[in-house]
């Protein structure tokens, strides 16, 4: 039998004591939908005063996860697919929107996108959940 694991609320992206995470808060507009927003900290730079992409690859898999989530699946990421459209600089303010698929017995596709103040589209991804 596996264990399902317990939200004891240190999860570095949204858990709210974890001291150094992101405190990112999640609303869910609809079923098997999941968005945040927040400002990039100058300290997930890549490059001079662009975002590191494994930055933003977090917060799409959080974001999908929660997509997950809305719907009442606690999911594990199973397979992720990130396409990276333009750099985005440090201090901006972003929009990640997660959402689910399909839905096919312990697998849940799920696909996200991350867009700037301008409603650009910054990345976006693909992903597989797996339900335990």
């Amino acid at each position: 039998m596996e264990k399902i694991p317990e939200d004891d609320q240190y999860c570095y992206c949204c858990g709210i004591r974890n001291a150094k995470g992101l405190h990112l808060r999640f609303a869910y507009p609809e079923e098997g939908k999941a968005i945040t927003t927040t400002i990039i900290p100058s300290y997930y730079t890549g490059w001079k005063n662009i975002v590191h992409g494994g930055y933003l690859a977090m917060l799409l898999d959080e974001t999908m996860a929660h997509a997950c989530a809305s719907v009442g699946k606690l999911a594990f990421t199973a397979e992720i697919m990130i396409r990276y459209k333009k750099p985005i600089d440090v201090g901006k303010s972003i929009h990640v929107e997660g959402k689910i698929e399909s839905v096919r017995s312990k697998i849940i596709s799920t696909s996200g996108q991350i867009f700037d103040a301008d409603k650009a589209v910054i990345a976006e991804a693909k992903a597989k959940f797996m339900v335990p």
